[in-house]
This record gives structure tokens, sequence and C-alpha cells, in this order.
């Protein structure tokens, strides 16, 4: 196998991902990208955050990044109508996406909401395309929420902790399993404190809620938590594994028990996957009747979601008032991704569950 058909790599980031503790980590990346006759570049997606009114400025923050701290040129690029979700957009639509891919050997998701990650790469080519590109070489560099939506099952984190929503499991875009065969849901921010006096571990929601989502997760899944400052990278080619950062990576197999890895740890992805075996006879613990949990997404057919949707919205109603628009467009995009049609009207914001 060539250096021009070599297997790419994933790297998985925490959170910190255009800081400057994660720079040395970027910049070795792309001094290690195979050579090619057209100078490397990236291709950042915006698709995780761009229903931030500050879309354009958080954009043009990455590329910068990239442009004069890492010195790679980057471009980014998204998809039209924010409104919609990807799925339901023209392959037309989507081409010039698709096309960006193709040109660039390094790719990078990052912030924002990882519900509004699936709604827009969800469903449509980008996700096939990004497997395909790491297949013929390419680097993907996953961060925070995007990294979150990569794995099998992952967590609306805005809908749980902002809006209190009942804990429960989005399906992933796989991106790992498609490569690895390993059936994740990946946890960023796994060693967060920021709450203070409340737990804030675990992406935000916390050990306790966690331990409720483990109790259904599938059998023969596992829990990747990926701390602060920190990262995974998987290299394919090579068949290894290699923390970096400031942290640690754990692996969590529900009913089992979890180990970490810290930074430098280094060993073959075969040890790697090895690390997951148990998960498939891991045995899952009954819940008890008071902390019955929904094992579906909130938007399945039959799941009454009109109270989370409530509070959504005047929730919502309360940013605009104070002029928080950017957490009201995250509320936003937390009540659509519960597949919800919302319309605001002179009177208040009306909505309909989409058919």
């Amino acid at each position: 196998m060539t250096a021009e058909t070599a297997l790419g790599r994933i790297v998985l980031i925490g959170s910190g991902e255009i800081g400057p503790s994660m720079a040395p980590l970027h910049r070795s990346i792309v001094a290690s990208l195979p050579k090619r006759s057209t100078p490397s570049s990236l291709v950042a997606l915006d698709g995780s955050y761009d229903f931030q009114t500050n879309r354009a400025e958080m954009g043009e923050k990455i590329a910068v990044f990239f442009r004069s701290k890492v010195g790679i040129p980057t471009t980014v690029i998204g998809l039209p109508e924010t409104d919609r979700a990807g799925a339901d957009l023209a392959p037309s639509a989507l081409a010039p996406t698709i096309a960006g891919l193709n040109a660039a050997d390094l790719i990078f998701l990052g912030p924002g909401s990882p519900s509004r990650a699936l709604r827009r790469w969800g469903g449509t080519p980008i996700v096939e395309q990004l497997i395909a590109r790491i297949r013929n070489g390419a680097t993907l560099i996953a961060s925070s929420a995007a990294a979150a939506a990569s794995g099998r099952h992952t967590i609306p984190v805005y809908e749980i902790y902002k809006a209190g929503t009942n804990p429960v499991w989005l399906e992933g875009l796989d991106i790992i399993g498609a490569l690895t065969g390993l059936a994740v849901a990946i946890v960023p921010h796994w060693n967060n404190n920021e709450g203070a006096t409340h737990d804030t571990s675990r992406c935000f929601i916390g050990e306790g809620r966690l331990q409720q989502l483990e109790r259904v997760l599938p059998d023969g899944a596992a829990i990747l938590g990926i701390d602060e400052h920190s990262a995974l990278t998987i290299d394919l080619g090579a068949n290894s594994v290699t923390v970096g950062g400031k942290g640690a990576v754990t692996i969590r197999i529900p009913g089992i028990g979890e180990t970490a890895l810290h930074s430098g740890a280094t060993e073959s992805l075969a040890a790697f996957a090895a690390r997951f075996g148990a998960a498939a006879g891991a045995p899952r613990a009954a819940l008890p009747a008071t902390e019955a949990l929904l094992p579906v997404p909130a938007s399945a057919p039959g799941v009454d979601v009109s109270v989370a949707v409530e509070q959504l919205i005047e929730l919502r109603a309360t940013a605009r008032a104070e002029r928080r628009f950017s957490d009201a467009d995250a509320l936003r995009a937390a009540i659509e991704a519960l597949g919800v049609e919302l319309v605001d009207e002179p009177t208040g914001a009306r909505w309909s569950l989409r058919s």
C-alpha cells in the first residue's frame, strides 16, 4: 500500500480544539500528512454551529487559528438553508461540501450542538464521504460536539443540560464504528468542572445522568470519555492509538468498570479495540421504576414531547427577551431536534410535530 492510498486517521478532541493547548497537536498532524503533488489544505465544516447568529465569526476564528497558528490553508464550508435538515436538501445543495471534502487532506469538525450536527449531516452523503476520505488517507479531526456526534450513540447535550429533558440517546453518525467496528458513545468534556457546586462532568450532564443513560445502552456498546484539552488519535494506517494533550481518555464498559489511558499512552489499534471486548457480555442493570427512561430518541413515534417543547419554548422566549440571541438560537435547534416545526408569530411561538 503506497502513501497515496494508506489509511488515514481520526483525531477526537475533548475540548479546546482551537486553543493554545491543542496547537502543537495540530502542527504535528500537519507535519505528518502524506506528501502530495499539491500543498496540504484543511476544510472545516460548520454544520455543528451554523444555527448560531455568530456563524460567520466562528468560522473565521477557526480559519484564522489554523492558518496562523498551525500554518495550513483553511476553508470553512457549510450547507445552505440552515432551517432544514441536511437530508432534506437537494443533491446539488450538498455538492460544494462534497467537493470541499474531496479537495482537502485534513478535515475539521468542531464545536456547537451534537444534535445539530446530526440534523445537518446525518442521512446525507457527507457522512459516507468523510468515511471514504479517511479510508483514502485523509485525517479527520472531530472535537467537542462533532466528537460526540461521530459515535454510534450521541448525547443531546443542550436538550438535557440546558432544557432539562429526560436523558436519552440519539442515533449518532457512527463514523468511528464504520472505520474501527467499535460501538461507542463518545463523551467529550469528560472531566469538566465548570459547575463548581454542581456536577458538569460527562459533557455537562453529570455522572448521575450518564449512569442513567448507561442502563439503556444496547448490549455490546461502551462509552469513550475524552478529557478537556485532550485528544485520542486513531491512526488506521499505522494501526496505532495515542493519547495526547493535558488529560486522559476513559474507556467505560457499563456493568464492568472503566480504564483510563493518560497523555503519552500509545498502543496498537488491536490492543485498544480489545479493551472494549467486555462490552459484549456486560449485563445491563434494570432501572428502578422511579428512574424509568426513554430508551429511544425523544422524537420517536408515540413519545409525548409536548412538555419538553413547551419548556424549551419558554426558555427561548426568556433568552430572546434578554437579548441572548445565541442561546435562543441554540434552544431553537434543540426544539427542532425533537422533530418539531417552530413558527414565530406576533403572539408567540407556535409549534407542531413534523410529519
